[in-house]
């Protein structure tokens, strides 16, 4: 081997393989997005967003009595009444055995409380305007009357005296 002077040089007659096939660190311009794969991520979670959330907002645990003659529901605060207790939009506010132990007419104080905070609620997002007190009420078809009564009381007692009623359209039911 030839003695050189000291300075810098490629060592071109040393065997470094992985370097020979790079291109100085630079990445490639033809990157490949995995795109079906985020095209199925993103159907898998519009798929459960769809399942999760009623359009209506109506319950799916409550079996509604069916009718034939009824207008579109409009927007509303939702009061659903079905076999475990009594919610408002979706929050569970009285129980429903505790409710029909008792055959006296009262009111809901937590029903009424929580409509009332909707009732101000809407006038603070719709200053001037009159507030138009409807609610959707939505009972299962077993319901008792005890309860359903006490919670129609507590609705009026609120200020809501528009209350339309939830019902499975009764011509798509049977097949008519």
């Amino acid at each position: 081997m030839a003695i050189r002077s000291p300075g810098a040089r490629l060592l071109r007659d040393v065997p470094l393989r992985f370097i020979d096939g790079q291109k100085g660190g630079r990445k490639s311009v033809d990157a490949q997005v995995a795109l079906i794969p985020f095209i199925d991520l993103l159907l898998t979670v519009l798929v459960f967003l769809l399942m999760s959330f009623s359009a209506d907002g109506l319950s799916a645990q409550a079996d509604l009595p069916d009718a034939e003659h009824g207008g579109p529901l409009e927007l509303a605060p939702v009061v659903t009444v079905d076999r475990h207790g009594v919610l408002v939009d979706g929050r569970r506010v009285a129980d429903v055995a505790s409710l029909g132990a008792d055959a006296r007419l009262a009111r809901i104080e937590p029903l009424v409380h929580d409509l009332e905070v909707a009732r101000e609620t809407w006038r603070v997002l719709h200053p001037g305007q009159e507030f138009p007190g409807r609610v959707i009420v939505q009972a299962d078809r077993s319901t008792d009357f005890r309860v359903l009564r006490k919670v129609l009381f507590s609705v009026g007692q609120a200020g809501y005296p528009g209350i339309q009623l939830a019902v499975a359209d009764g011509a798509r039911v049977d097949g008519r």
